[in-house]
């Protein structure tokens, strides 16, 4: 049976690196079950609370977050409880890109209907969840005490930033899925958190009118960006037919042609995705020139950055404290699908029309200040098309990218809505 106490068994077992790091845990495993033996005690107490949650605004969206040990272990705690509890298992974005890819090559006719849920976490009612968690009987009289009391001090929708909300969000979907897999005809059906598809064989506005029924049925709406669109059946004859929509970061180029039985299909980087690459390349740059560095530091650090937007590099995994796996990631490795490699030739000209600009201004004068030498030396050494073909690999530390992705924290590079 499922142990749900606080013990410091339990919050070791769930304890990361970035954990030891961020709250000073100690430097062997006898520290560590010191530290966690007071937040053992704490949290199982009475009165315990959640009163040191705060909440900033990020992007017009409210993010809560808590810096204190004893809610941080408290709410990872039950999330993990709860997740092993529901058997929940969340979609991994690199596999339904590579199996939605397989299906947009089938020949055949299909139509696609992609969508977003607007302001997801906000919409899910945090009281319709709670409520089934408390019927269904499975989480601890302590934990869901614990979730009731969080929701009072939060909000109504669910806590967006919080470690137990993406776990709440899962098993509020759960019918929400099954009803959409039910749809008739639908034969492929995906949502990665808030970002949906579907691949049917019937017409795209049937499915469409039955998905927007089951969307209503749950308080929630769909954002206007959408895509839908009914795909006809291969024909070489009419090839300048094609299709796009973005989904998960790639751009797909649905052509009216075959090869090898299967239809073309064009992979691209996404428009946003392109946006945010592009905003990075520029917030480097600043920091280059209003950096709080020495000009040696500085000129080092935009070299750096642009290399780790160039090449790719190691993500470690946070769920164990030792023999951690190491993942990849980067212009490759975040990118496997895209078949068109000339597409990251546009960041390489981007970077180069964005130091060589002759506006004045703002962005023009600064650019100024970086000397021709150090621009040349850009030039010669930052390839994206290079990173990506012959997945060019840095070594960098946690702390080393820490501290180069400090300059792109919270930088905006979402479309404007007009």
């Amino acid at each position: 049976m499922l142990k749900q106490n606080f013990s410091t068994k339990s919050l070791l077992r769930i304890t990361g690196r970035s954990e030891i790091l961020k709250f000073s845990l100690g430097r062997n495993p006898d520290d560590y079950k010191e530290k966690l033996t007071e937040v053992s005690e704490t949290i199982s107490s009475e009165p315990f609370t959640f009163s040191k949650i705060t909440k900033k605004i990020i992007g017009k969206k409210i993010i809560y977050c808590t810096d204190d040990a004893n809610e941080h272990y408290a709410l990872k705690k039950i999330s993990n409880d709860l997740k092993r509890l529901y058997r929940l298992t969340f979609s991994n974005r690199d596999e339904i890109s590579e199996q939605v890819l397989k299906l947009l090559e089938t020949a055949s006719a299909y139509s696609i209907i992609r969508i977003d849920i607007k302001s997801f976490y906000e919409s899910v009612s945090f009281g319709e969840v709670l409520s089934k968690i408390s019927n269904d009987k499975l989480l601890s009289a302590k934990s869901i005490s614990l979730i009731q009391q969080l929701h009072q001090s939060t909000c109504k929708g669910l806590p967006r930033g919080l470690s137990i909300s993406p776990i709440l969000s899962e098993i509020f979907m759960r019918d929400f899925d099954r009803k959409i897999r039910g749809i008739q005809n639908v034969y492929y059906y995906a949502r990665y958190v808030d970002d949906i598809i579907i691949i049917s064989f019937e017409k795209s506005q049937k499915i469409y009118d039955a998905l927007c029924s089951v969307v209503s049925e749950f308080n929630l709406s769909i954002n206007e960006k959408l895509y839908k669109s009914d795909i006809c059946i291969v024909n070489n004859e009419s090839s300048e037919i094609r299709y796009s929509f973005d989904y998960l970061g790639y751009k797909y180029i649905i052509k009216n042609q075959e090869y090898k039985s299967k239809r073309v299909v064009d992979v691209e980087l996404s428009d946003d995705k392109k946006r945010k690459i592009k905003t990075r390349i520029i917030h480097s740059l600043l920091d280059r020139v209003y950096g709080k560095e020495t000009p040696a530091i500085k000129c080092k650090r935009l070299i750096d950055r642009l290399n780790m937007l160039s090449s790719n590099y190691p993500i470690s995994s946070p769920q164990k404290i030792e023999g951690r796996g190491t993942l990849r990631a980067g212009i490759f490795y975040s990118n496997r699908l895209v078949n068109k490699s000339g597409v990251f030739n546009e960041f390489n000209s981007f970077l180069s029309r964005a130091m060589n600009t002759q506006k004045d201004n703002f962005f023009g004068r600064t650019m100024k200040q970086i000397t021709a030498t150090e621009k040349t030396a850009i030039r010669n050494s930052i390839c994206f098309v290079r990173g990506f073909k012959e997945k060019t690999f840095l070594d960098l530390s946690p702390d080393d990218m820490k501290i180069l992705k400090s300059c792109w924290k919270h930088k905006n590079h979402k479309r404007r809505r007009r």
